[in-house]
């Protein structure tokens, strides 16, 4: 591995599972000579030079077993006349940073696809073999443990100078058939799916060779396959084989953009800096986890982050989505350069997200579990570990015992919500109790007519009030009738640390296994939202086996009732998701029996929680306020960054104290 630099490390990987190795993939980093003062298209292509060595010096601290980078080292192209003087830069700029990174070839380093509608000169042999003197052959392979990973040149294949690759692949994978399979391309197979059409398209592989290569691997039981080149990142599942798109550390691509129902980012899209990163994967005995280091166009790296867990290594934990957006949008990117066709893609940053902040479950109406397409993605999610729960309205006409049959285990739990009056009817009571021979079953109710502040008419109440659980459970009780779990919520104006702490103060409720929280983000305003969902996910850590879903998950900006979500409308993290992130995997590792606290210092409010040995003190501060730090570690949750040992920090928002 790379000696790594002399100072405060730029990771924390502490709350992770050991894993049996881990490696970095990064992509299209687009080296560029500095131009001066000459008149740019992009005013942001003056930064993705140093954009790619911030990036680069990040991952050579990670402790890698080694790194791939997936293509495109510079932005010129071979025949331009500049191309060997930014390539002989962007490999100082490599070197520099202490990374020896596998390569794959990408179009800017040896040329695009075979196909006459490309914006540059295909691979010729000549620019080929000048690539395979200064670099090596451009398809190999290595092992590491028990996994075998090979690189290969999608910019040759369906062309006669992919002959020899393509004979070679064949005998490797089957040579390495008892290894754990991992492949790398700079060209992605598809984007939408592996039937979509390729000539024009400037963001696929051609046809013959992109059926051959996706039987093959799924012939040979391939369990990742990543590729580069689009600048935006995408997922898709063939079987048992996970297909990842990796982003660019450099610069999104113009056109994705009408992905999203926000205006453009800056630049025309270009410069959606947010969607910046490269990926840390992790192996284990039984899977495969992806983490998204998020670069976001920053240059200088000064405070420690905080790498947290997948939904798969946090099974129990409280975090989940309520998707009032659907998970998986669509679009098609219109016929503009470099395409000369449409492109039809979908929308996956709310699908990487939900795995991202970890997760464990999410709630989707009904009509999800009915789409092909949303269901699909539903399956991926479950996949990878995170359970969904659909629900859907009462009425007298419900036939449960239909979506069940039609769709076998396509839900982990379905929720039936009462409608008009929060207590189920006897017809209800039957249907339950009917349905939960076969099923996992939750109850939520939907009750219109509640006064708001500030609102000309009444809104919709959806879940349970406190008062109302004894109640219902006497019903329950009568009918000998035990639930899953029953949906409460926890209003705006009330405090989720004294609501569940009222919670655990009831008695226990014998016919409902627990209770779920609901948690609707109530404005605009970012940073009261990270302290509040901070609060309601830390008293959480009182109750065994509970979910808290948090909605919307996506900014509401054009409906009755507006509210910034989980993501905004570029489908980037607003802090509240990084506070939630942070804080799923320190309440999980830290899994104790703990007793409550509270009190103020500083003029911040601080939400403690006590066992025999370990304290986790929530700060919540309104208003920044320096913090002394010797002997603990500080979080700040929403900045995803972590403090240890330090006179004094900064806290700006929700920060977790763990001593």
């Amino acid at each position: 591995m790379p000696n790594k630099p002399n100072h405060t490390p730029s990771f924390d990987l502490t709350l992770l599972p050991p894993a049996q190795q881990q490696f970095t993939i990064l992509s299209d980093t687009h080296y560029m000579l500095d131009c001066g003062d000459a008149p740019l298209e992009f005013a942001s292509r003056r930064k993705q030079s140093q954009r790619a060595g911030a990036a680069l010096h990040l991952a050579a601290q990670l402790d890698s077993d080694f790194t791939v980078h997936l293509g495109d080292l510079i932005q010129e192209y071979p025949d331009t006349p500049d191309f060997e003087a930014a390539l002989d830069k962007a490999l100082h700029q490599l070197e520099a940073s202490g990374l020896k990174p596998q390569l794959v070839a990408g179009n800017h380093d040896v040329g695009d696809k075979a196909d006459p509608t490309m914006p540059s000169h295909p691979v010729t042999a000549e620019i080929l073999a000048q690539y395979h003197r200064r670099f090596g052959p451009s398809w190999y392979s290595f092992s590491n443990g028990p996994s075998h990973y090979i690189i290969l040149n999608t910019q040759i294949m369906n062309t006669p100078l992919g002959v020899e690759q393509r004979a070679w692949l064949e005998t490797e994978l089957q040579k390495h058939d008892a290894k754990r399979l991992f492949v790398f391309l700079h060209l992605p197979p598809y984007l939408w799916d592996p039937a979509e059409p390729h000539l024009g398209h400037y963001d696929n592989l051609g046809q013959p060779d992109r059926t051959w290569l996706l039987q093959l691997l799924s012939l040979h039981r391939v369990e990742r396959l990543f590729a580069g080149h689009v600048h935006f990142a995408f997922c898709d599942r063939l079987g048992s084989l996970q297909y990842t798109i990796v982003p660019s550390t450099s610069f999104t691509r113009p056109g994705f953009g009408h992905l999203f129902t926000s205006a453009p980012a800056p630049e025309q899209g270009r410069d959606d800096a947010p969607k910046l990163g490269f990926y840390l994967c992790r192996v284990f005995d039984d899977r495969s986890d992806l983490h998204l280091i998020r670069t976001a166009g920053e240059t200088d790296f000064t405070a420690t982050q905080l790498i947290t867990r997948t939904p798969a290594a946090l099974q129990g934990a409280a975090l989940a989505l309520t998707l009032t957006h659907p998970l998986c949008p669509t679009a098609e990117v219109p016929l503009a350069w470099p395409s000369v066709i449409r492109q039809r893609v979908r929308n996956d940053y709310p699908l990487l997200a939900v795995q991202e902040i970890g997760a464990t479950s999410v709630r989707v109406p009904w009509t999800d579990i009915e789409d092909t397409l949303q269901r699909e993605r539903l399956q991926y999610l479950r996949g990878a570990g995170i359970a969904v729960q659909a629900f859907v309205p009462f009425d007298d006409a419900l036939d449960l015992h239909h979506l069940l049959d039609h769709y076998p285990d396509c839900a982990d739990r379905w929720e039936v919500q009462t409608a008009g009056e929060p207590m189920p009817d006897t017809t209800c009571l039957d249907l339950l109790a009917d349905c939960s021979r076969r099923t996992p079953l939750s109850l939520s109710t939907i009750v219109p007519g509640e006064r708001i502040a500030g609102k000309q008419h009444p809104r919709t109440r959806l879940g349970f009030r406190l008062q109302e659980l004894a109640t219902l459970n006497e019903l329950l009780t009568d009918r000998e009738l035990i639930l899953e779990s029953a949906l409460c919520r926890i209003d705006a104006e009330d405090d989720p640390w004294t609501t569940v702490q009222r919670f655990t103060a009831l008695p226990p409720l014998s016919h409902i296994r627990r209770v779920d929280w609901l948690l609707t983000l109530p404005s605009r305003d970012d940073n009261a939202h990270a302290r509040l969902a901070a609060e309601a996910l830390f008293a959480t850590a009182l109750l065994p086996d509970t979910q808290l879903y948090v909605d919307p998950i996506l900014d509401l900006d054009r409906t009755m009732d507006i509210a910034h979500g989980v993501l905004d409308g570029l489908c980037n993290p607003r802090p509240i998701f990084h506070a939630l992130r942070c804080l799923n995997t320190l309440l999980y590792a830290h899994r104790k029996a703990w007793v409550p606290e509270e009190r103020e210092e500083k003029g911040v409010r601080i939400l403690v929680l006590r066992s025999k040995e370990h304290v986790l003190e929530l700060l919540l501060p309104e208003e920044p306020v320096g913090w002394t730090s010797a002997s603990q570690r500080i979080y700040d949750l929403a900045a995803g960054t972590v403090a240890v040992d330090t006179d004094k920090v900064l806290i700006a928002g929700p920060s977790l104290v763990y001593s």
